[in-house]
């Protein structure tokens, strides 16, 4: 059951929700985690560019979801939930690392914000299965996450790429070479 948005902050004059980006184009929970990152994987993903497959760290992200995710995901339009538990309504994330977990609340807080808007009241975890690390995110800023999508879209509807900047991360990103070979 969706739930109309014009009275929402953040829609737009055609009622439609302010995570839309276009004709079934949506905000997903994966550019709100990037943005977090590395807006410029923002830009990539948006482009359908997609990363180096057979890069390490996506292949253990890969193995890690298949062993710790259930089946019982959720999926909306732009999002799936690793696993929904509708007995007790919490909405678990699984992440392979606990040194992205600003961008894990971030995603998830996205999730609770558009499940709310659609009528679901749910809980947040945030688990590292490898690490021992779960984290629950119950209070959603609609604000922040507002101002994330809003983010989102201006980087999506960009003709170009934010710029490069290296980060921390770029030894490791899947994207590495198409930001830092030539």
């Amino acid at each position: 059951m969706a739930v109309s948005s014009s009275n929402k902050p953040g829609g737009d004059d055609n009622n439609n929700p302010p995570y839309k980006i276009g004709e079934d184009v949506y905000v997903t929970g994966t550019l709100i985690w990037y943005l977090h990152i590395c807006p410029r994987e923002v830009w990539l993903m948006s482009r359908h560019i997609i990363p180096y497959q057979d890069h390490e760290r996506l292949e253990y992200g890969r193995a890690v979801h298949k062993v710790h995710t259930e089946d019982t995901f959720l999926i909306l339009e732009g999002m799936r939930v690793d696993t929904y538990k509708k007995d007790t309504g919490v909405v678990v994330e699984v992440k392979c690392s606990s040194k992205h977990l600003e961008s894990a609340r971030a995603q998830l807080s996205y999730y609770l914000y558009r499940l709310k808007d659609a009528g679901v009241n749910a809980i947040g975890v945030v688990r590292v299965p490898d690490e021992g690390v779960e984290e629950r995110v119950e209070v959603v800023d609609e604000e922040k996450v507002l101002k994330d999508v809003e983010r989102v879209k201006e980087i999506v509807s960009s003709d170009n790429p934010p710029k490069k900047v290296r980060i921390k991360y770029c030894k490791k990103c899947a994207y590495k070479d198409f930001c830092w070979t030539g």
